[in-house]
């Protein structure tokens, strides 16, 4: 039985890291560290009223009242913060199912952070097509593009993804080049579920802007000289050793 096993599990890509993990955690301290001001404010009305009072009765009880209804509106504005970042990492974690069932030509790295750098990656997907930066974003409505720029709701987004994607593979071409794996074609990809696009495929910008179930499709896309094998197992190697 074990060896059937090993045979299904050779068919398919290599898939290393664990998605939707950066979203969840940030999401819990961008979330909710407000309240830790609330903790600090609490504890200094407690120590202002015991054991020896320097504030009155009312005082304190107009105090903890405000600090109450402060705690009551950022713990709302927090749970829905958080639930953006939830949403976030669930989208993550259906493009990793998706990529796990790429052949095993392809190895996939999922949110991964280079040392010493800034971006987290969302995918990293190395292949015979070429290396691929995938940013995923799990929006509800519809987006726009307009002179190169993308808008939600008519409005560019405070963190615009075009940018995000592009300078994700940036750092990552910078970090395979010091790490002498040599001249390999990096591509730019801005996946969306759940959100309507002009189009399921389009280019903007040189960065590749798909509809989930079309991002397979653009993996397996040759937009350059295929990758050697032994051009790939250093770029994924030197990967690996980033997870380990």
């Amino acid at each position: 039985m074990e060896p059937t096993k090993k045979s299904l599990s050779s068919r398919f890509a290599q898939v290393y890291g664990s998605p939707g993990e950066a979203p969840r955690v940030l999401g819990l301290l961008r979330a909710f560290w407000p309240l830790l001001v609330i903790c600090f404010v609490t504890g200094y009305l407690l120590r202002a009223w015991f054991p020896i009072p320097s504030l009155s009765i009312s005082q304190v009880g107009i105090l903890f009242f405000l600090v109450a209804v402060a705690a009551a509106i950022l713990l709302a504005w927090g749970d829905r913060r958080l639930g953006n970042y939830l949403k976030g990492a669930k989208g993550e974690e259906w493009v990793a199912h998706e990529l796990a069932f790429l052949n095993d030509d392809y190895a996939v790295f999922n949110g991964l952070r280079l040392r010493g750098g800034k971006e987290n990656f969302d995918h990293i997907i190395v292949g015979p097509t070429g290396v691929f930066v995938v940013e995923t974003k799990n929006w509800k409505g519809s987006v726009e593009f307009r002179d190169g720029k993308l808008y939600a709701g008519g409005k560019e987004p405070s963190r615009p993804p075009l940018k995000q994607v592009k300078a994700a593979a940036a750092e990552l071409v910078s970090w395979i080049d010091d790490a002498g794996c040599g001249d390999i074609p990096i591509h730019s990809v801005l996946c969306f579920l759940g959100t309507k696009l002009p189009e399921e495929l389009m280019n903007v910008n040189g960065v590749v802007v798909c509809i989930g179930p079309r991002l397979i499709e653009v993996l397996q896309e040759t937009f350059d000289e295929p990758i050697s094998k032994t051009m790939r197992e250093r770029v994924v190697d030197e990967l690996r050793k980033v997870i380990e």
